[in-house]
């Protein structure tokens, strides 16, 4: 009978022991989930602009525990960021957890996971610049448990989201990268505020979604982009497609050809004949303000005739004489007689109303100006991209001024 008991009791001292870790890996979740829906929730309150170096300490003496920033943070100049997450998620400004980490490294069976932990992190960013808050950003990041045993090299399946506003929504020179690209202009037709684009070459094992936002998107608008699902920490059946993390992002369509998951296979790639080249919005859906808001350059121009031996080597060739540089100082200067290349090659037309006639005047926005492989100069031509050429009238340029007023003097 004594053997019997001494089993009885090892079952229970087990049972209890793994009951016991259940509950404490669910109450951490519990609490990670809670501490990053406050972070959100005090991000939301943020007002580009119009929070003050005030508003900025009252952050950092809530969240300096988590909290960040390198060299010094004034009321002239401060980046502050702040990243927290699930148990296994190291902050590198935290004391190192000797036992977590090795307990993350040789946890080949996946307790963790079949307990119904998550690796789950999320950070938020702010940058004052003269006594108010001008920029911000946040992030989330979450594993899909996968409950089965650890191979080398075998990375979980994640999703991950990262939104940031920007002056500008375009690359340029002084940030090259932006996460890889800042997509199409042709998106603005759809939404004159953000663009949103997925890195390539995380189809097998990963979603990922970049939101950039202009600095003067409404405050509802950026509430809406960067409302992150936060029950994807806590709930049992796990959360497994991006959309999934921002309910937002389910109008962006951005992996309808790869809804893989770990419960979904990865569907057979489209045959290259079903490939339909989407179709460009007409430039008349983009308004002339947002189009001003995103150039590094743009210039007044008159369109000079030219001659058969002019266009020998490109038809679309024009010559025009600059008349004023009406946004950044232009490498080119007034009076100088430039050659300018309108959008598309020989076999694509440019769009109605994307021409340069010769004794007309027009606004044009340059391009190649944000590429370090091609720096422009004053002897460079002027190369236009699609719904690059605007005519010079009074509404024109009213129109640019309003774009022109939401830069600032902070890049990106």
């Amino acid at each position: 009978m004594w053997a019997v008991r001494l089993v009885r009791f090892a079952g229970w001292v087990v049972l209890s022991l793994v009951l016991l870790t259940f509950l404490a890996v669910q109450i951490q979740l519990l609490i990670s989930r809670w501490r990053a829906e406050r972070l959100s929730a005090d991000m939301h309150q943020i007002r580009l602009y119009q929070s003050t170096w005030a508003d900025a300490q009252r952050l950092m003496n809530r969240w300096g525990a988590w909290g960040h920033y390198d060299g010094s943070c004034t009321a002239a100049s401060c980046q502050y960021a702040i990243g927290m997450g699930t148990i296994r998620y190291q902050n590198p400004d935290a004391p190192r957890r000797v036992w977590v980490e090795w307990f993350s490294a040789h946890d080949r069976l996946n307790l963790y996971e079949w307990l119904g932990g998550r690796d789950a992190v999320v950070y938020a960013s702010f940058t004052v610049h003269d006594g108010t808050i001008w920029r911000t950003g946040s992030g989330i990041g979450v594993t899909v448990p996968t409950r089965r045993i650890r191979r080398d090299n075998d990375w979980p399946w994640s999703l991950s989201i990262s939104a940031a506003s920007r002056q500008r929504l375009h690359r340029t020179i002084e940030d090259p990268f932006s996460f890889g690209f800042l997509g199409s202009e042709d998106e603005l037709a759809k939404h004159l505020y953000y663009k949103v684009w997925r890195p390539g070459g995380c189809e097998i094992n990963c979603q990922v979604e970049i939101v950039y936002y202009s600095t003067h998107t409404p405050p509802a608008e950026i509430e809406r982009l960067t409302s992150y699902n936060f029950s994807c920490f806590t709930q049992l059946i796990a959360c497994a497609h991006i959309e999934d993390l921002l309910p937002a992002s389910k109008e962006w369509h951005l992996y309808d050809e790869y809804q893989s998951s770990p419960t979904v296979p990865i569907p057979p790639s489209r045959p290259a004949s079903s490939y339909v080249m989407p179709i460009p919005p007409p430039c008349s859906k983009i308004p002339v303000w947002a189009h001003s808001r995103d150039v590094r350059y743009a210039l007044a121009v008159e369109v000079l005739p030219t001659t058969a031996d002019d266009q020998k080597f490109d038809p679309r060739m024009a010559k025009v004489r600059v008349v004023s540089s009406l946004k950044e100082p232009a490498p080119w200067l007034s009076g100088a007689v430039v050659r300018a290349y309108p959008y598309g090659n020989g076999n694509i037309p440019p769009e109605e109303g994307q021409g340069l006639i010769p004794g007309r005047r027009f606004i044009v926005f340059p391009v190649g100006n944000d590429e370090k492989h091609d720096i422009l100069t004053k002897d460079s031509s002027i190369k236009l991209d699609r719904c690059g050429v605007l005519e010079d009238t009074p509404e024109t340029r009213r129109e640019l001024e309003k774009g022109f007023a939401q830069n600032d003097t902070l890049n990106p």
